[in-house]
């Protein structure tokens, strides 16, 4: 019998994990590997889903996109291996900037598709942040086209007109497909008509030669909230993971409109940050910076 396979797709800091810990919930009782897939060279999801307690097996994949030429090869590898042990289901949590248009090419063309049935493509969508980027970033209308279902996600944080905005992006892009919303991270696919009649794609949008910049920054020397100034910067598009300030070690995690954060006792894994192609050496100098002093912890992986 084939293993189901999920694709959980959206953009950077759509909510995508919070979708993965509910899916979880929802499918107790089933054999499940996780594929975890970070932009950033460290998984800082795996991380958070083993602070969750998950006990699901989770395969990480981070430096950039499973479905980009770079890193295709490691999830045929990966799906290789999880297609030898006993699970049900395989759940692939892609990074932000994946497009997973290629899905069902990639299985077929690696013979995959004799060991995996890609029944549902996922996508996740911020009524602010995904509006916004999707406006300069045609990764996110991909995202879109690939979906079976559109959740939108933070229901519960937004207003109903920034919700109904959103909505209506949506449906004039891909007018088909169903959209479903998420409030504390809760969503019922009961009696949700499913699009299937997806276009097949046979090359998609990720290549390493129009990948975001990525790099890890693990301690400055001035304090949190200055550090979160520092982030409004409209180049930086993702910051997920630990890092230690003047005032102690935090968990930081930008949610679309404002700064989740959380003292820690350690760093578990560096703070990624992601922004816009080509800026990544400015916006190290603009963190690194402070009266002259020059943070050395920072490591660049794009």
């Amino acid at each position: 019998m084939k293993k189901e396979l999920i694709i959980l797709s959206g953009f950077l800091g759509s909510g995508k994990t919070t979708i993965l810990l509910s899916l979880l919930a929802k499918n107790v009782g089933k054999k499940i590997a996780v594929i975890v897939n970070d932009f950033g060279q460290t998984a800082v999801d795996a991380t958070i889903l083993e602070k969750e307690q998950v006990r699901e097996k989770i395969y990480e994949i981070g430096g950039g996109s499973v479905f980009c030429s770079c890193l295709s090869e490691t999830l045929v590898k990966t799906l290789f291996a999880i297609a030898k042990e006993d699970f049900d289901l395989v759940i692939l949590e892609a990074s932000g900037m994946s497009d997973p248009s290629i899905i069902n090419s990639m299985l077929s063309l690696a013979k995959l598709d004799r060991y995996f049935k890609h029944s549902l493509t996922l996508c996740t969508f911020d009524a602010i942040k995904s509006l916004k980027l999707a406006k300069v970033l045609l990764v996110i209308e991909r995202q879109l086209v690939s979906a079976n279902i559109v959740i939108l996600t933070k229901a519960d944080k937004y207003p109903e007109e920034e919700l109904n905005i959103a909505i209506k992006f949506i449906q004039e892009k891909e007018p088909a497909v169903p959209i479903i919303k998420s409030y504390n991270g809760e969503f019922s696919l009961d009696n949700i008509s499913c699009r299937f009649d997806l276009p097949y794609f046979s090359m998609g949008l990720n290549k390493p030669d129009n990948r975001l910049d990525s790099f890890e920054l693990e301690e400055v020397s001035y304090t949190l909230d200055e550090l979160l100034q520092k982030f409004q910067d409209n180049n930086i598009l993702r910051v997920k993971g630990y890092i230690k300030t003047s005032d102690g070690i935090w968990f930081i995690s930008d949610t679309g409109t404002d700064f989740y954060k959380e003292k820690s006792t350690e760093i578990k894994v560096p703070l990624t940050i992601i922004c816009m192609q080509g800026t990544a050496n400015y916006i190290k100098k603009s963190l690194s910076y402070n009266g002259g002093c020059y943070e050395r912890s920072i490591k660049s992986n794009f």
